[in-house]
């Protein structure tokens, strides 16, 4: 367990230039893949949209965070809930 003396940083996904790639394209893939793309790899799934968007949004803590406690020493630290829990 970390020492109660260590601070909870926040990994910042939003930050990194792959979920900028995400961000910035996956509605214009969404929009060219029938006609580019469906005749060699198969129609679109719509669960496809469900993780992208659960990935968008996991790690961001105004999405939602749990409170976690060690019972032990009482270090606690907020790690961010992935994605939106109503998409399962």
């Amino acid at each position: 367990m970390p020492s109660t003396s260590s601070v909870y940083r926040p990994r910042k996904p939003q930050d990194s230039q792959y979920y900028h790639c995400v961000e910035d394209h996956f509605e214009t893939l969404e929009q060219v893949y029938d006609e580019r793309f469906a005749k060699q790899y198969g129609f679109f799934r719509p669960y496809v949209r469900q993780v992208i968007y659960r990935y968008l949004d996991c790690g961001i803590l105004h999405n939602g965070f749990a409170r976690v406690r060690c019972g032990d020493c009482g270090h606690e630290y907020l790690p961010a809930l992935m994605g939106d829990p109503f998409l399962k």
